[in-house]
């Protein structure tokens, strides 16, 4: 995030007084912070804030409708808290009539305000689709235009990519795939681009600034050199460059020092919650999924590129990182008695090899044009163990989420280990208590799997799949930090059974799925969606996501087929799961049905529904959050109540959207089911003046 900062500091003065050359001072005492900056600080206070009343650990497929309305509230509220402090800091018009209402409404912008304040998602997220998410939630309480949601998406994407070790030329697929043509060099354009303010034409100019640089400085020059926006190209070509080359020391200090008392303390709060630890050589590390298997000799053109591509980064890398005197490898070799020779280099051993020792063999290797892949991929695993930010820390909690296995998470609490499991998230009972040697056992074991050498993402590939087509997750959290995810399609990493042994899973044959064809209506088309629930049968009613913001929609189960992973009638990786099972719903007018019912490590939580005369009644129990104990000083339970006007008032409404005839109760299930129920619920009668009484005991 601070290198949006670092671009909207740099850029201010050039804002209005385009500078289209590269050859400049990076600060002088003309520059300032500008809205930019503030936004940008405000989004990343709302995220951490956000983050730290979620309940939900492990966030693989993204945020619930729940989760964004939240973020949405929190980023209004944080937006406007931190943006009147600084009424003068540059706000376009409609922003700033939109910072100073009482209550805020989107305005259908597509200004590039939306991308310029929306590198915190990217840092922040965890996987593709959490930066989508969030990218998407704190920019549509202001940029809600469809062009807007793009350009904040496509920069929290990018970054996110950057972060998980993505190549540019990976980056510059996806983003030219699915948001931008990137058909231009910032050279063709530069002569006749102007200052514009909207997404389309300032965010792909953005991100081939970042494409074209050798380093952070040097995209940051490449921005300002643009001309247009100034201040905000660099805010959005910034974050990118610190994703993918990090930010010299120098730089980093420097800037900071614009930052007042207010701002400083939410980037200090923003970097305690992102980890104050920066890996120092991830343009580097991350070739170690991206070498070919042998040498510069690599008889394919994608190996040579590889290759090249390796050592033109690195070349770049030793040009802005003086501090590793690269320039003079021989004496550092000779420091450690090291003699250059193929063979010589070849058979030592590297396990006490610090990094300027490292690099100073990569350097030697690449001036004598002799580079083998695999012993190059040995040297970046040493270095990559070297600078692996979680190093020192201990493991607190270990999820696995596997299409075939279920859900097992290993918690560590003290000296102790509890080993928790179940068909799904939600269905989690502890199976397993440690002693403290046991426990002790576990986390060696987890060491030994040094998974620093994995990638973030595998995706399918035709060769090492573990079954084909299932999705699987594998969520950490060390001490002090949000914790990482690792997360794959069928393809795995190759200490994959080490891993299942850890949770005590048999890596023979995975558990048969359950597959189930749904229709819409009586005589209607199918559609296959699995299923956890082992007690599903033919004629259940089901609540099943559709479409591409998996609206739920009621729906008959038609068949019910147990099978072999990798034998599904459709991609295991394509089909959606069953959201929950309706109740059945007697002859008789329904008086009471559970919303939701709750059993996970440390959290047993149920709301249930219920008519009496006329009156629905809501009420929930939370029974703690102590795993050992039933009942803590956290167990409360609360009750919704309306009266029978407001009842019928609620009925009628979600007659009339749903279009169909269902008593209350059956609505209020399909609707408002499932954890994230109540928070919608109570959203929902707040935005239709359906008033209630509320009391929390």
């Amino acid at each position: 995030m601070l290198g949006a900062i670092i671009g909207d500091i740099v850029g201010s003065r050039f804002e209005f007084c385009n500078h289209r050359s590269k050859d400049f001072d990076l600060f002088s005492e003309a520059c300032f912070v500008t809205d930019d900056s503030v936004m940008t600080l405000a989004v990343a206070q709302a995220i951490v804030t956000f983050e730290q009343d979620r309940e939900e650990s492990y966030p693989v497929g993204g945020l619930t409708e729940t989760d964004k309305c939240r973020l949405r509230e929190r980023t209004v509220q944080c937006m406007q808290t931190i943006g009147r402090q600084y009424p003068d800091c540059g706000y376009g018009g409609m922003f700033a009539r939109w910072m100073f209402r009482d209550r805020p409404q989107p305005y259908n912008s597509f200004g590039n305000g939306a991308a310029m304040r929306i590198s915190p998602a990217g840092f922040a997220a965890r996987s593709e689709a959490e930066a989508i998410g969030l990218a998407r939630a704190v920019t549509a309480v202001t940029h809600n235009h469809p062009e807007g949601i793009k350009g904040a998406e496509a920069v929290a994407v990018a970054i996110h990519m950057a972060r998980q070790g993505a190549l540019k030329d990976e980056i510059r697929r996806k983003i030219a795939s699915g948001y931008y043509p990137l058909d231009f060099t910032i050279d063709e354009i530069r002569a006749s681009y102007r200052f514009n303010e909207t997404c389309q034409e300032t965010v792909p100019q953005a991100i081939v600034c970042f494409l074209e640089s050798g380093s952070f400085e040097d995209a940051i020059r490449t921005a300002v050199s643009l001309g247009g926006d100034s201040d905000t190209i660099a805010a959005i070509t910034g974050p990118l460059a610190e994703a993918y080359y990090g930010i010299p020391e120098d730089i980093r200090n420097r800037a900071l020092t614009f930052l007042d008392n207010t701002l400083r303390a939410i980037f200090d709060q923003w970097e305690t919650f992102t980890g104050k630890h920066r890996e120092q050589y991830r343009i580097l590390t991350k070739y170690l999924h991206n070498l070919p298997p042998s040498s510069l000799c690599d008889p394919h053109a994608d190996g040579r590129d590889r290759m090249q591509a390796f050592a033109r980064e690195f070349s770049q890398f030793a040009e802005s990182s003086p501090q590793h005197t690269l320039s003079s490898c021989e004496q550092v070799l000779a420091r450690n008695n090291i003699i250059w020779s193929q063979e010589g280099v070849r058979n030592l051993a590297i396990d006490k090899l610090d990094a300027p020792c490292l690099l100073a063999l990569i350097a030697g290797a690449i001036r004598a044009e002799w580079l083998d892949a695999s012993l190059v991929r040995r040297w970046l695993q040493r270095l990559k163990t070297i600078d692996w930010p979680y190093r020192s820390q201990d493991v607190n909690e270990i999820c696995l989420n596997h299409g075939g296995y279920g859900t097992h998470l290993l918690l560590f609490t003290g000296q102790r280990a509890f080993l928790f499991s179940g068909k799904a998230p939600d269905q989690l009972m502890l199976r397993k208590r440690f002693s403290p040697h046991a426990a002790g056992q576990l986390r060696t074991a987890w060491d030994l799997l040094q998974t620093e050498y994995w990638r973030w993402t595998y995706p399918e590939t035709k060769e090492g799949l573990s079954c084909p087509g299932i999705l699987w997750s594998l969520s950490v959290r060390f001490e002090g930090s949000r914790g990482i995810l690792y997360q794959g399609c069928g393809s795995c990493p190759e200490n994959w059974d080490s891993l299942l042994g850890l949770f005590g899973i048999s890596a023979g044959e995975p558990e048969p799925v359950i597959v189930c064809a749904v229709s819409f209506q009586e005589g209607g088309r199918r559609y296959q969606y699995q299923t956890t629930d082992s007690q599903i049968q033919v004629g259940d009613r089901v609540v099943v996501p559709v479409g591409p913001e998996d609206a739920e929609q009621i729906a008959l189960v038609e068949s019910v087929k147990r099978c072999r992973p990798d034998q599904a009638p459709y991609p295991l990786a394509a089909t959606k799961q069953i959201l929950r099972k309706l109740p059945e719903i007697p002859a008789a007018a329904a008086f009471e049905t559970a919303l939701f019912q709750l059993e996970r490590p440390g959290l047993c939580s149920s709301l249930t529904a219920r008519i009496e005369d006329g009156c629905l009644k809501l009420e929930g129990q939370d029974v703690g959050r102590d795993i050992e104990q039933t009942w803590s000083d956290s167990d409360r339970e609360w009750f919704y109540s309306f009266s029978a006007e407001m009842t019928a008032l609620l009925h009628e409404r979600l007659k009339t959207e749903s279009g169909s005839g269902d008593d209350l109760l059956t609505l209020l299930a399909v609707r408002f089911g499932g954890i994230d129920g109540e928070g919608k619920f109570r959203d929902y009668c707040d935005t239709n003046k359906i008033d209630y009484a509320f009391f929390v005991y």
